[in-house]
């Protein structure tokens, strides 16, 4: 046993309480709160260091819980400090639900800020990270980026989703006709929010009704007539909203589409940055290679993975050979699956097998979010993932779309982690 000082941190936004221990699991300090901020930095270094020098530990493991960004600058603050560094300071960052699991272990317990503290050394200290935590500055900034467009993404399809609850009292049976093929798209909006009403369009003759859409679209109607019976037709199809109802309605529905302008601006605007900050990532960029992904879902791969050689460590146990082993791409590639969530973990006991298997669905669900959409892109413009989709497709027996998807995505973990370790370019089976 290594005699290093084992420190938990349970991080909030007022404070940062503390738990030292000896390598063996006794408590030094059970519990000792502190500010989190920058006093309170000192004070917990301070305690650390007088531990460290009267107890003349051979180095420090630091311990939190990654408690939404409460953590980072305290976290960030420990890994520069040169004080700490000469003690073979190595930091730990934890998932909430490791902790929670691994109290499981131990008899009931208080769940509080003097506890807490105690079962995240604990967890270090009893089941070690195989990699301790960096700042990776190189990809952080565009980690922020990328997680923020898909914070964006998800509140404009919550508006989309509240919209059309609207757009049904307006015109119940305007999704079900489909008078232009984007409910969104420029002229729909026109249509549903300017005056003249809908009412009043549809009493129009179909052809000037089909000039008219051809002008609010700026001659960009393929087939403005077709267009113009559709939408007569979800006029005349749709029930009838009562007369005090309909102000209310159409208000709503005005500034939720006008909510949904001012969030599509910004998924733009966090675009343009990500496009700019990959340019100096150029092995990120090598995954705009691949054809139909872009560089905001290669942005979005590599800032929340990272670093591929931290993948490829420590070395593992070979079941087979009865030894340790050098990790080698196909360990990287099931790592950085797990992560996603995008595998299928077994349930068996005896000679029981589960013959259905769940998706996990836990880990990083930014990384799982961009692995999907790309996968997405990818079965459109590359005809081997274009085959695997559609043969997952066919064997599915239900939801067949969403599972031949998530297959898919699983399928381009391995590119997408080859292509970061060997840092080349996408080269089809063709080439």
């Amino acid at each position: 046993m290594t005699n290093r000082l084992q420190v938990g941190i349970d991080f909030s936004q007022k404070g940062a309480d503390f738990c030292l221990m000896f390598p063996d699991g006794q408590p030094l300090e059970l519990h000792r709160a502190f500010d989190n901020s920058q006093s309170g930095y000192s004070l917990a270094k301070r305690l650390m260091l007088e531990a460290l020098d009267s107890y003349q530990f051979d180095g420090l493991d630091i311990s939190g819980e990654a408690t939404a960004f409460y953590w980072l600058p305290f976290f960030m603050q420990l890994a520069a400090d040169p004080d700490l560094s000469q003690h073979d300071a190595q930091l730990f960052l934890l998932n909430p639900r490791w902790v929670h699991w691994f109290k499981k272990c131990f008899a009931q317990d208080d769940k509080s800020d003097q506890r807490d503290p105690f079962y995240i050394a604990e967890r270090t200290r009893t089941r070690r990270p195989a990699v301790s935590w960096s700042p990776q500055m190189e990809t952080l900034p565009l980690r922020f980026y990328t997680r923020f467009r898909f914070h964006l993404v998800q509140d404009l399809a919550r508006e989309k989703c509240y919209f059309t609850t609207f757009l049904f009292l307006k015109a119940s049976a305007y999704r079900q006709v489909k008078p232009f093929s984007d409910t969104f798209g420029r002229t729909s909006r026109l249509v549903l929010t300017d005056s003249p009403s809908l009412d009043d369009l549809a009493a129009l003759p179909v052809h000037d009704l089909a000039g008219h859409l051809q002008e609010l679209s700026r001659n960009h109607l393929p087939d403005s007539l077709n267009n113009a019976r559709k939408l007569q037709r979800a006029a005349n199809e749709s029930l009838h909203l009562d007369i005090q109802l309909t102000e209310p309605v159409q208000r709503i529905l005005n500034l939720t589409l006008d909510h949904i302008a001012f969030l599509e601006n910004q998924v733009h605007q966090v675009e343009e940055w990500i496009t700019a900050a990959l340019a100096n990532q150029p092995a990120i960029g090598q995954l705009t290679t691949i054809p139909g992904i872009g560089p905001v879902f290669s942005s979005g791969l590599g800032a929340e993975i990272g670093d591929i050689q931290r993948f490829l460590q420590p070395a593992k146990w070979d079941k087979q050979r009865q030894r340790y082993r050098s990790r080698n791409l196909r360990d990287a590639e099931d790592a950085v699956a797990k992560i996603a969530g995008l595998w299928w973990p077994r349930a068996n006991s005896g000679d029981f097998e589960a013959e259905d298997r769940r998706l996990a669905k836990t880990g990083n669900r930014y990384l799982r979010y961009y692995f999907i959409q790309a996968a997405d892109r990818m079965r459109q413009h590359i005809p081997d993932y274009a085959a695997f989709y559609a043969a997952k497709y066919r064997q599915a027996v239900k939801h067949h779309h969403k599972r031949a998807l998530v297959l898919t995505a699983r399928k381009s973990v391995g590119l997408v982690v080859g292509l970061l370790h060997r840092n080349e370019a996408y080269r089809s089976k063709e080439d």
